[in-house]
């Protein structure tokens, strides 16, 4: 989608805004506005990801454009099996409350569906109502909240089983879990949201992803799925004292057993700490928590907003 063309768009207040892929000599006036997005001490991660996302040949990274300077971006990227995520929404402080990012929001949409999504989703702070209402008013609904779980790592526990493909089929039945239906078949995955299906498990799975507990009869009882190594250095956690845990489901006492093992897992490779990412699924947190796992301190829980295409 890099050659797509400019669309042009007026807001409420009457701005004439110009939607147009990003591009390289946009990056300097693009990080100088989002430097700060987070306050003084904590760095936006747009430097890191702008480079990877002006090359994407799938979707688009997107600018607006305002009077002839670049006032906002936003990424839509593309996760496979019709599914889109929207992501990086920057607008630049000076530019903010005159609707440039509700038209965004909509441009991408339009997008999205133009390219044969079927669905859209995105992810933002549990206090960040300003980005929920403009999901809202875009026809985003509220599917799930994550909040993550931690526990010290130890080495009294058992560790857990890596699972490997002669494993998937054990693993299949769990993709129509109590916990899926909940969460509406979507799983996280680091920093998206998608369906899971049998090829994201067995993608997890070949990528060495994937540990579980077996039952006596062979069956999967419980099983974890960890965040990619590539995410160890991530800017959310840059000491990499954090073994992560982004999806995990199970029978109850398998679920908690489960927990623990990875704590030994954390242990077996230095990590400090496990964090789960749990969803606002009732009897996962009665799980996790009876475990000896408690809420991150910093409470920082993430919506995940989805619209239907």
């Amino acid at each position: 989608m890099k050659q797509a063309e400019q669309v042009t768009n007026q807001t409420g207040a009457g701005d004439h805004l110009i939607f147009r892929p990003v591009q390289a000599g946009d990056k300097e006036r693009v990080l100088a506005f989002t430097r700060q997005t987070w306050g003084e001490d904590n760095r936006d991660y747009i430097a890191d990801v702008f480079d990877d996302w002006l090359i994407d040949p799938r979707g688009e990274f997107t600018a607006v454009e305002l009077a002839g300077q670049v006032v906002a971006i936003a990424k839509l990227t593309d996760l496979g099996d019709d599914e889109w995520w929207f992501e990086g929404l920057r607008v630049d402080p000076a530019y903010r409350r005159r609707g440039i990012a509700l038209a965004l929001n909509r441009h991408q949409v339009a997008l999205a569906r133009r390219l044969g999504g079927r669905v859209i989703r995105y992810m933002t702070g549990h206090e960040n109502t300003a980005s929920q209402t403009i999901g809202a008013r875009a026809g985003f609904r509220h599917l799930l909240t994550f909040v993550a779980y931690l526990a010290e790592a130890g080495r009294d526990f058992d560790l857990p089983r890596l699972l490997t493909l002669d494993d998937l089929p054990a693993l299949a039945p769990w993709i129509d879990s109590p916990l899926m239906r909940y969460q509406h078949g979507a799983f996280r995955d680091a920093w998206s949201v998608r369906t899971l299906t049998p090829r994201e498990l067995q993608t997890a799975v070949e990528q060495e992803r994937v540990f579980g507990l077996k039952d006596a009869a062979g069956r999967i009882s419980a099983y974890a799925v960890l965040r990619p190594y590539e995410y160890d250095d991530d800017s959310e956690d840059a000491a990499r004292h954090r073994l992560r845990v982004d999806h995990l489901d199970g029978e109850p006492a398998a679920v908690a057993e489960l927990a623990n093992r990875v704590r030994a897992l954390a242990a077996e490779r230095h990590r400090g700490e496990v964090s789960a990412g749990v969803s606002d699924y009732p009897p996962l947190i009665e799980t996790i928590a009876a475990a000896g796992y408690v809420i991150n301190p910093d409470h920082f829980g993430l919506w995940v907003l989805e619209l239907k295409l």
